[in-house]
């Protein structure tokens, strides 16, 4: 960042102290002040420069400016450590963080996003980190589902297995390492946009006491707030809990209630016949299903479908000889929303009296953990 350059051709001593006098005394309202100028080079005349708060409800804009001819320009708003900001021009738009301060931005226009720099953020500096963590896995798992769903087309289920656990086998360790960078972060919005890496149905108790690390440090901030409010949703479905019951009509209609089940241990499976990994996963529970039926172990599958042929075609074709329920209402089925269901395949193993004991075990791991509970 370059250095302000100052003018000593001050006509008298008595207006250079009142220059001092006046910064002295605003000294502490810049403290609570966050100011941002630059220079966007390629910026098409009539484009704006805005600047936007993200809250709850989306986007709000907080301060806009027209840069001049070379393209600098100049922003400020009130300091605000807890939330992201977006910095945008047109429909380009990239995060920021309000620290107070002067922050310095520059950038090409035509390739915002992979040229804008962002001064003087030890927030920004996290995020990047956060960033590169995600890209990487998120390349690391594209190679691994092209190879995945190769290896389905040619049914080589071997080979779609082995791709199937060294991808879950790179997530625990991508897992780890995201659970490592929070905790070194500590309590910031950076470190809450990180937990979008983890899954709340399988790290639930490390985001739970996350959460309560946030709110011991942070108590009153947005991100602590926005995390309690997420994880309150899943608190009910943590490991321990009884499953909120529900009701959902079987093929021929009949309704289906998940308290029926009590006396035995249950898997409740969300899945879908238009879903790849669940079919994929499917084999893995007739497996688990054919081992332990006889030994008080059932499975209740909860179709995301909208269409009962389309359903009931997949239900035949993959052996699925249980007990299954839909209202075909696609990913609004009732059972879905009050579950939080928000990818699958979804699974909840439940104890005979209706407790969950486990979440999302996929592959051979349903079946181990079935073979300790009912030995």
């Amino acid at each position: 960042m370059k250095q302000m350059k100052y003018s000593l051709l001050v006509p008298a001593f008595g207006v250079l102290m009142g220059v001092i006098s006046c910064n002295r005394g605003n000294e502490e309202q810049q403290k609570d002040q966050a100011r941002i100028t630059g220079v966007i080079s390629n910026i098409p005349e009539g484009k704006q420069i805005e600047l936007f708060r993200v809250d709850a409800a989306g986007p709000v804009k907080v301060d806009s400016v027209m840069p001049d001819g070379e393209g600098k320009f100049e922003l400020s708003g009130s300091k605000d450590d807890e939330r992201i900001y977006l910095f945008g021009i047109g429909e380009q738009k990239v995060p920021v963080f309000m620290e107070a301060g002067h922050h310095e931005i520059q950038g090409d226009f035509n390739r915002l996003a992979q040229t804008i720099t962002y001064s003087n953020s030890a927030l920004t500096l996290m995020l990047k980190k956060v960033n590169r963590l995600k890209d990487d896995f998120d390349k690391e798992a594209g190679a691994l589902q092209f190879l995945f769903e190769k290896s389905m087309m040619s049914r080589n289920m071997k080979a779609a297995d082995s791709v199937e656990g060294l991808f879950y086998k790179r997530l625990s360790e991508n897992k780890i390492k995201v659970k490592a960078l929070i905790d070194s972060m500590g309590p910031n919005p950076v470190s809450h946009i990180a937990t979008s890496m983890l899954s709340v149905e399988e790290d639930f108790g490390y985001l739970d006491t996350l959460a309560m690390r946030f709110t011991k440090e942070k108590p009153g901030a947005y991100f602590t707030k926005k995390l309690n409010a997420y994880l309150d949703g899943h608190r009910k479905f943590a490991i321990g809990q009884i499953a909120p019951d529900f009701t959902q009509p079987d093929p021929n209609g009949n309704p289906v209630k998940l308290s029926s089940f009590r006396g035995k241990w249950l898997l409740v499976d969300f899945w879908a016949s238009w879903c790849k990994p669940c079919r994929a996963e499917n084999p893995n529970l007739v497996a688990a299903y054919n081992s332990f039926k006889n030994k008080g172990f059932n499975i209740l599958s909860v179709s995301l479908d909208s269409d009962k042929s389309v359903w009931m075609k997949a239900m035949v074709a993959d052996g699925m000889m249980w007990s299954h329920a839909s209202d075909l209402k696609g990913w609004l089925n009732g059972a879905a929303q009050e579950y939080k269901v928000n990818s699958i395949p979804m699974s909840i193993l439940l104890d005979p009296q209706g407790k969950i004991v486990a979440k999302n075990l996929r592959g051979q791991e349903l079946q181990k953990k079935l073979n300790l509970l009912l030995r």
